[in-house]
């Protein structure tokens, strides 16, 4: 309990570090990160106007950091934007939970954390929440449990949708395309998923893929010092989240693949 209560007195001190200290750190790429971290935390503790004004910053140095040479690639690019402006319209939006709002920020986090960590991501330390999400929906077809079928699916693919990002930019194609067919499938038909024997092995499947998928990117993992950042008391999820968030953000990316191919022609 001394160290939980140590350690969440720490968060709010970082929390309350001025914007202007931040912007001023004199090495670019720490300091990117470091607003990253620190407009997440602004958000945990429901300060929303202080996380938008930290993404403004993000948003101005990331995009100078890309433009100067072949730090990222342009897909790269692509999903830490799309992410960067699912969060911030999360949080500007007084409708949308704190939580919805700490989900967003994470999900874009993630992503942002995927592109600058080729060894030890901050996503596998999900590995848990998702492959028991996985595990508890295969056990409610299992038991024919409707109603925690429809809640643990639904926790499954929120999960999912914050992953959604950091798998884009760290897993093969072939892979994540497997996963991402496997649960829209799931997701479309889940009366017959849930009712007929022969497709509930895809549920089995997913956790195959998922296991493949975390066991390859974990092979050279070590304990990342910012983990306690991202993942604090209790879970990041709410079991009823919407699955909204993860159509919006394929439709925004879309919208910015056909924008890129109308600028290039």
């Amino acid at each position: 309990m001394k160290l939980l209560k140590g350690i969440m007195g720490s968060v709010i001190i970082l929390a309350s570090l001025s914007i202007q200290a931040i912007a001023a750190s004199p090495a670019e790429d720490e300091a990117i990160e470091t607003i990253a971290d620190r407009s997440l935390q602004f958000v945990k503790v429901d300060r929303r106007q202080e996380a938008e004004e930290l993404l403004n910053v993000f948003s101005e140095r990331f995009l100078d950091a890309a433009s100067e040479g072949n730090l990222y690639s342009m897909d790269e690019i692509n999903v830490v934007t799309i992410a960067l402006d699912d969060a911030m319209k999360t949080i500007k939006d007084t409708e949308k939970s704190n939580q919805e709002a700490v989900n967003e920020m994470t999900k874009f986090r993630l992503a942002y954390d995927a592109v600058n960590h080729e060894k030890s991501p901050l996503w596998t330390k999900m590995r848990g929440q998702i492959m028991t999400a996985a595990q508890d929906t295969r056990k409610a077809v299992k038991d024919q449990d409707s109603v925690a079928f429809q809640e643990e699916l639904n926790r499954l693919l929120a999960i999912y949708n914050i992953l959604y990002p950091s798998l884009k930019i760290d897993v093969t194609p072939e892979k994540f395309q497997q996963v991402d067919a496997h649960l829209k499938f799931i997701d479309q038909y889940r009366p017959q998923v849930f009712s007929d024997s022969s497709k509930q092995k895809d549920i089995a499947d997913l956790e195959g893929q998922l296991h493949d998928i975390f066991d390859e990117a974990e092979k050279d993992d070590t304990d990342p010092s910012l983990w306690w950042v991202i993942i604090s008391t209790g879970s990041i999820i709410l079991m009823t989240l919407s699955y909204v968030g993860y159509r919006k953000y394929k439709a925004s990316e879309e919208i910015i693949h056909t924008k890129k191919k109308n600028h290039d022609i």
